[in-house]
């Protein structure tokens, strides 16, 4: 009787959940756990420590604890993605997976949804604390809080696609890890700066549209806003008055940004994927 190979469901299943233990078995999945608490813990311990009180805005408490959400989120896509990819060609552990019947395409799914499960549940931790503190310590819980993890999500998966598009291009666990941390780190977070002193708004930056997820607390959404500042004058001139803008991202807009950023990174990833070899 000729034995039946397993389906591609299957397959990326079991892909995933050895993939998903691998991570659980990981120092950097134990590191950002690590990290994602003592963020916490700070904003916990540090006010009654120095003798100052917990902000009495449930929203702005919640704000305060989620303000380290972006980079996080960037850790998360690096940590579990950067070098997803490339590690198996880089190590040659991909002539142990290759050969096998099973495809590219089914390991690279399997180790993406392994990636964006652990991630996913790092965010989910962060959110859980900010959550139960709020409540402990307030009582009340911001209204959209749950919306904003949901576009928290959207935001990660968006860079998790990078990471791995990053690491279907490039030849070296480390350039990986170094190029996707500091393009989602610095680079396009120093656009999103430059926006504000050029006075445009910068909607197409994947790291300007993730900040819905925390300006959705705010009720009644912000605007953008256009003011003038004063610089500090020189020994032989006067102070110069300096107009910035500060812009917020518009959620439809947003979403449908990281949405394309997702899906283009995702499919040129999988596509190199498929056409690299050993």
């Amino acid at each position: 009787m000729r034995s039946v190979a397993p389906n591609s469901l299957r397959q990326i299943s079991t892909v995933a959940k050895y993939e998903l233990l691998r991570h659980v078995r990981s120092k950097r999945l134990l590191a950002i756990i690590l990290l994602t608490i003592i963020i916490s813990a700070i904003f916990l311990v540090v006010p009654p420590a120095i003798g100052s009180s917990y902000p009495k805005d449930p929203k702005q408490f919640v704000l305060n604890m989620l303000s380290f959400l972006g980079i996080l989120s960037i850790l998360s896509a690096t940590f579990f993605g950067a070098d997803a990819i490339v590690s198996e060609f880089e190590s040659k552990t991909g002539y142990f997976l290759f050969p096998n019947p099973i495809r590219k395409t089914t390991i690279f799914l399997g180790k993406f949804i392994a990636s964006a499960l652990v991630s996913a549940g790092t965010i989910f931790l962060y959110y859980y604390i900010a959550e139960i503190s709020v409540r402990v310590i307030d009582g009340n819980v911001p209204t959209n809080i749950v919306l904003s993890f949901v576009y928290a999500l959207v935001y990660l998966f968006a860079i998790l696609a990078i990471a791995y598009l990053f690491s279907a291009i490039m030849r070296s666990s480390v350039y990986s890890l170094i190029l996707t941390f500091f393009s989602l780190f610095l680079i396009l977070p120093i656009i999103d700066a430059v926006g504000s002193i050029a006075k445009f708004k910068p909607w197409f930056s994947i790291t300007f549209a993730s900040g819905i997820a925390t300006h959705i607390l705010d009720v009644p959404y912000p605007t953008d806003k256009v003011f003038t500042t004063m610089t500090a004058p020189r020994a032989a001139s006067a102070g110069q008055t300096l107009t910035l803008a500060q812009y917020y991202p518009d959620v439809r807009l947003s979403l449908y940004v990281m949405g394309a950023y997702f899906i283009v990174a995702f499919v040129i990833a999988l596509i190199l994927t498929q056409r690299r070899e050993m």
